[in-house]
């Protein structure tokens, strides 16, 4: 979790923001001395608006029975699970109504497959899940915003009196008011899953055909009750004689509980039927095929408008062929054709056809002196051709009229506005994008089969990919709300992925095993349609789909003379401000000075470790996860930002108080000279002083077993008894310190990752 600075330091710092820009402090010393002594916290406070709003903890507790039998004729599978977790939001133990973060989830799961001939099967499968949610009236996300806003030195949680506060001509009131008092929500949510499925063998007509037609359905509903209600609010100014606050009213308020219902859902057919064919020949010839129709029907309850109300359907047919020879040789055809609603009935299907080959090494003849070291090997490569014809927008080949904001006639002083219409999307013949994959992948075994190693390179290439054409001008008359969609984008895809898995026994009692993956993947935007920019580093194209662009920072100012042979940059410019590099050298910083920098918020490099161990009945089994080449702009609000928006409305990372003074003219601080919205800077400008590098490392699970002797447990039924502790987000090893390297950019404002602890039992019956 970010942590804040206290109100001492807050006050201290915004006087020093002031000072540095030659302003006059607005804090005296002796106030600021109040707030830290707490000697009155209604009207001095000092709050870590974190610990008021948070429990240290919060408690999950879950159950899971499965169940599984049959005969000849029938065999069935039924699972229900249990979970229910109380979150770590606090809540008023005087209120009337339940505004605890706290959510109950029920699943089931059924299969039942009947044998209704020796060749005929039917197979029936339905899963689902119940949610009952309660939660406070505010939502979650808007709790970490408040807390991020507001100062610790404002405003206290709640007044001595009971009264709630709140800042005069303001928009704060206390965030823990607003945890509390806000009322409460309810959300009911269920889901259900269900398919049925015709097996049919047809070996009277070839052997080894058979027919399969399954249907589906999907439904999805969720119910939001919201009860909310805004309390009276004050504000104190002071103490009486008596020592009693002197409040006034700032919102009348109400402590009656509103009513908001909100309700939706979805539902979704599938069917496929597919002929299958698998034999064998003269014992080294496997053939195997597929031919498969599927379409699918989706109907979305929430829809806001008629577009997206009507049904959105799917249809097409794909197709398989394999062949083996003597486990040696192998071989395998694929295609796709697919039709999409987006595209004209001309263009609507597209054909996508793949093939791959593989050879098993380890079983030529001239290998088999070899196998005592390299049991299995193998080499296998695919290349192949996917589409994708999804956008945010639907039948991207209809022009839509929309109703326009209208149209004005006439010279300045003498206008008149008609209402109209206008184009809301302008339709295009445009097509599927298309993106071609290659794979190339190796397999080894070795030691008996007890190290395995399988290691991959791929690549894709990306075209025709639907994009708006950003290149035509607005002298066209388009918009940049309508203008065309166009196969215009270019992009590049590739890396490589590699796992290795070792296991061994040792003897009964004893065994060990790892198992570790390593991914690499590098993408790039060949073509984007966006015209070309003024300058080359200004293109978009050449780097990263999602790079970030931004400012070279050179360091902090050292002194004025530095200052003044530096190029021109905006607002009021002191050492200890950030100095910035002139890309196009014309002596100006401005925004043509911005280049790619940094990797990016998505991890380049992804890795994983498992290990385990069996030592008789105890067991040990460990995962560690981790992330490479990636990194966080850090600068973007409050929080982060100092004072950006005044001194009563922001609070401040405790980063703050490593930055650039006079005293301590550090040359990498974390934050430069400080400021104050009085004064422009360009210090928080995005560039590279504030791309962090958020690499990390994570003990992602631990987890301790022990398996009780059972004979003695037989007479209750059981077959096996095991206990177990298990740990989840354990520790982080990262130099990013600010909030959960798992996160991404931005302020660290979300409802963060939790360490969980669980002890349990599980009991396997005979």
């Amino acid at each position: 979790m970010p942590k804040f600075v206290g109100a001492g330091d807050f006050m201290r710092l915004y006087n020093e923001g002031l000072v540095a820009r030659g302003r006059t402090p607005a804090y005296e010393e002796a106030q600021i001395a109040k707030h830290i002594s707490q000697e009155d916290p209604d009207l001095y406070p000092d709050v870590d608006w974190y610990k008021v709003l948070f429990n240290e903890w919060g408690s999950n507790r879950k159950a899971l029975l499965n169940v599984r039998g049959g005969s000849e004729f029938a065999t069935y599978y039924i699972s229900a699970g249990y979970y229910s977790e109380v979150g770590m939001l606090k809540r008023d133990d005087v209120q009337s109504y339940n505004s605890s973060l706290k959510l109950d989830r029920y699943n089931f799961t059924t299969n039942v497959d009947a044998n209704i001939t020796k060749t005929t099967k039917l197979e029936l499968g339905i899963k689902g899940y119940i949610i009952n949610g309660n939660y406070p009236g505010i939502g979650t996300g808007a709790l970490f915003d408040m807390a991020s806003q507001v100062p610790p030195y404002l405003i206290p949680p709640r007044y001595s009196n009971g009264q709630w506060p709140k800042i005069p001509n303001g928009s704060f009131a206390s965030p823990y008011r607003d945890l509390t008092q806000s009322g409460f929500a309810t959300e009911y949510r269920n889901n259900i899953t269900s398919n049925i499925r015709f097996r049919q063998e047809l070996p009277f007509i070839v052997k080894g055909l058979s027919l399969t037609s399954m249907f589906a359905f999907d439904s999805y509903n969720w119910n939001n009750l919201n009860r909310k209600r805004s309390v009276q609010t004050y504000y104190a100014s002071g103490r009486d004689a008596n020592g009693e606050l002197i409040t006034s009213i700032v919102d009348p308020g109400s402590n009656v509980l509103g009513f908001e219902i909100s309700r939706g859902g979805n539902r979704r057919f599938y069917t496929e039927t597919a002929l299958n064919y698998s034999n064998t020949f003269n014992k080294k010839h496997d053939v195997s095929g597929l031919l498969l129709f599927n379409q699918s029907d989706y109907v979305n309850g929430d829809a806001g408008d008629l577009v997206a109300s009507i049904p959105f359907r799917l249809r097409g047919m794909s197709g398989r062929a394999t062949y083996g020879y003597d486990n040696r040789y192998f071989g395998e055809v694929n295609f796709g054709y697919n039709g999409s609603e987006n595209f004209t009935p001309k263009r609507r299907y597209g054909f996508f056809p793949s093939a791959g080959v593989g050879w098993v090494i380890s079983n030529e003849p001239f290998f088999a002196r070899a196998t005592q070291v390299l049991n299995h090997f193998k080499l296998r490569y695919t290349y192949g051709l996917t589409g994708n014809s999804n956008t945010n927008s639907r039948f991207l080949f209809l022009t839509r009229i929309n109703g326009g904001d209208g149209y004005t006639f006439g010279v300045p002083g003498t206008t008149t506005g008609f209402s109209g219409y206008e184009e809301g999307q302008v339709g295009s013949d445009v097509s599927w994008e298309t993106g071609r994959r290659q794979n190339l992948g190796v397999e080894v075994k070795t030691f008996n089969n007890k190290l395995s190693i399988i290691a991959d390179v791929f690549h894709e290439r990306r075209t025709g990919i639907l994009l708006k054409q950003l290149d035509v001008p607005y002298a066209s008359g388009y918009t940049s709300g309508n203008l065309p969609f166009g196969n215009v984008g270019i992009t590049s895809n590739g890396g490589v992925d590699f796992t290795i898995e070792y296991n061994q026994q040792f003897g009964k009692d004893y065994s060990v095993g790892f198992r570790g993956n390593f991914n690499y993947n590098k993408n790039e935007n060949i073509a984007d349609g966006l015209p070309a920019w003024q300058y080359p580093w200004l293109n978009r194209t050449g780097h990263a789909i999602s790079q970030r662009f931004g400012y070279v920072a050179l360091g902090l100012f050292k002194d004025s003379a530095e200052i003044l042979k530096s190029p021109t940059q905006a607002g009021d410019v002191r050492p200890g401000d950030i100095k910035y590099k002139d890309l196009n050298e014309d002596g100006t910083i401005n925004s043509f000075d911005q280049k790619a920098i940094g990797y990016g918020d998505v991890p380049r490099i992804l890795y994983g470790l498992n290990l385990s161990l069996s030592i008789k009945r105890f067991d040990v089994f460990m995962f560690w996860q981790g992330a490479a080449l990636v990194d966080f702009s850090y600068a973007s609000g409050y929080g982060t930002n100092p004072f950006y928006d005044g001194p009563t409305r922001g609070n401040l990372y405790t980063q703050a108080l490593d930055r650039w003074t006079p005293d301590n003219p550090n040359e990498r601080p974390f934050y430069p000279r400080m400021s104050t919205r009085q004064d422009v800077t360009t210090n928080y400008y995005t560039s590279t002083w504030w791309v962090k590098r958020a690499d990390y490392i994570r003990l992602k699970e631990l987890m301790v077993g022990y398996n009780f002797g059972v004979e003695r447990l037989k007479r209750l039924g059981i077959k096996n008894l095991r206990a177990y502790a298990q740990g989840t987000n354990l520790f982080t090893i990262s130099k990013w310190k600010v909030w959960d390297p798992e996160l991404t950019n931005g302020r660290g404002i979300v409802y963060p990752q939790l360490s969980v602890f669980n002890v349990g039992l599980r009991i396997n019956f005979l």
